[in-house]
């Protein structure tokens, strides 16, 4: 109900007009210590065609090491969509997305135009960026410790039952959040997808993502939540974790408290390699959320027949730069964690006397990142018989209930009180 008023007031219009001007997720002067990506330039605009591109071509491959002989950077090539052409909005207004049917597969894309552009990709390695800071952290997760040296990550099965328990771990200790639900996952490869690999027992392996996006919205990150106080539909993947299928994976009572302004949550995603020889081929690249403002972002809409998914397409920068890092060679024993939602974060934080009927806490003098923006790209350091990435991601819903959180502390105060 408060996105509906959102839309339909012209106050909360020129709230927005005025936050895209402003670009008010530039950042915290903190992160200047790692360095400056610089966007070189776009290559060239091109009309998609109703078509999803593949990675971009062209770019100088350039690679800068530092003076020990260590990899400090690297150019690569990303699609964003052309700024001249596409306009930004963080709400959704009919001009750029996709119709998709029952089947997942799209038939057409609409209002976008793809500019593939040059930029420098810092080697995040020897920087230690935090979920708090930059919205990003590589974590060690061991595959052999957690789940056995044998499992199988194309067997759906094993990751719902197994592999998303590890992760749910994962994410309650880097986030300290009271509550952690994985509730969706993808597995990527690009031989994978062209050879019409499935996951046992569930759905098709997808290819890596050449696009410089998001995974949610100012309107959809709050509506998955709700969505996971409800009973799932069919094509929901967490579907399978509940002992009735007409059973929520959130209870309401949780969902209600993250959205009021005493509560919060975040949209995490944890992504890594699968196979056993480290990632070389199309490595996964992010943007520190510091370095992006709301003018760079228009909102990508997903048309189903029974309703509307949406994220965010990043638009090539008009002022500033974006700072891009990247893992190189991960390995199946990291995990790459990174913000895709962050209800405290920053987007709201300027307007926030305007915004009095949204559901998100304003009021922190040192905001967290909101979301990572992040896309696939091809690593002028692997060599032309690298073997095909495979990795997987998987979605996860954290919520921070602060009544619950000193409910927790006070007991484990009496406890240790009674045990003196």
């Amino acid at each position: 109900e408060e996105l509906k008023e959102l839309r339909h007031s012209y106050l909360k219009k020129e709230m927005f007009r005025r936050v895209m001007n402003r670009g008010t997720l530039a950042g915290l002067s903190a992160v200047s210590a790692l360095g400056t990506t610089v966007v070189h330039h776009a290559y060239a605009s091109s009309e998609d065609n109703g078509k999803w591109p593949s990675a971009p071509g062209g770019g100088d491959g350039k690679i800068t090491k530092n003076a020990d002989g260590s990899l400090k950077s690297v150019e690569g090539m990303f699609n964003y969509q052309d700024s001249d052409s596409v306009q930004s909005s963080l709400l959704r207004n009919g001009k750029v997305g996709t119709r998709r049917d029952t089947s997942g597969t799209d038939t057409g894309l609409f209002g976008t135009k793809w500019a593939p552009t040059q930029v420098e990709v810092m080697n995040a390695r020897p920087l230690a960026p935090s979920l708090d800071r930059e919205g990003f952290a590589l974590l060690p997760h061991n595959v052999p410790t957690e789940l056995g040296d044998s499992f199988n990550f194309y067997d759906n099965k094993n990751i719902l039952k197994q592999y998303y328990p590890s992760i749910e771990k994962l994410v309650k200790e880097a986030t300290g959040a009271t509550h952690v639900y994985a509730f969706d996952h993808n597995v990527r490869s690009a031989s994978g997808i062209k050879s019409g690999k499935k996951l046992k027992n569930g759905n098709a392996v997808q290819g890596p993502a050449h696009i410089v996006h998001t995974d949610y919205t100012l309107t959809s990150a709050p509506q998955r939540l709700r969505d996971l106080s409800k009973p799932p539909k069919i094509n929901d993947t967490w579907r399978e974790l509940t002992s009735e299928k007409s059973s929520p994976l959130i209870p309401p009572d949780q969902v209600k408290k993250a959205l009021s302004k005493e509560g919060r949550f975040a949209l995490i995603n944890v992504w890594r390699n699968i196979k056993k020889e480290p990632v070389q081929r199309f490595p996964l690249a992010v943007i520190d959320a510091n370095s992006v403002s709301a003018e760079d972002m228009t909102t990508f809409e997903i048309h189903y027949s029974d309703r509307i998914g949406e994220n965010y397409f990043i638009r090539t920068p008009k002022s500033g730069k974006h700072r891009w890092f990247y893992f190189p060679k991960m390995t199946r024993n990291e995990a790459l964690v990174f913000k895709q939602w962050d209800s405290e974060g920053k987007l709201l934080t300027d307007a926030k006397d305007e915004v009095s009927a949204a559901t998100y806490r304003t009021e922190l003098s040192d905001p967290p990142p909101q979301f990572v923006c992040h896309s696939a790209f091809e690593d002028p350091t692997s060599p032309a018989s690298a073997p095909d990435r495979e990795s997987i991601e998987v979605r996860v819903m954290a919520l921070f209930l602060d009544e619950e959180k000193k409910e927790l502390s006070d007991q484990r105060a009496l406890q240790k009180a009674g045990s003196d």
